[in-house]
């Protein structure tokens, strides 16, 4: 099967992908352990997609905290797919959390 780039009318999302982020980094909160730098890879209205090099502590369905842009948000995570420089893409649902 070749590789082929994602483009908006390969899933059926509600919002389109922003491959031109707010910001270039984000911050992930994993349950109990530490924050970790993120690149972001795209964005949506209703998720972010990252950049991480380690993912033992991800799985699909896990709960985690997200920092991006001055936001805070809760993220649930969709897919955890292999990015071509070793690292994984990791695509999270994300909810805006108010004060």
């Amino acid at each position: 099967m070749g590789h082929h780039e994602y483009s908006p009318t390969d899933e059926l999302r509600r919002s389109t992908r922003l491959t031109n982020p707010v910001s270039d980094f984000a911050s992930i909160w994993y349950p109990e352990e530490a924050a970790t730098a993120a690149e972001v890879h795209n964005e949506s209205l209703g998720g972010i997609a990252l950049v991480v090099g380690d993912v033992s502590h991800l799985a699909i369905g896990c709960e985690v905290g997200i920092a991006h842009a001055g936001l805070l948000m809760r993220a649930i995570v969709r897919h955890i797919q292999p990015h071509s420089d070793g690292r994984y893409i990791v695509g999270f649902e994300c909810e805006l959390l108010l004060d």
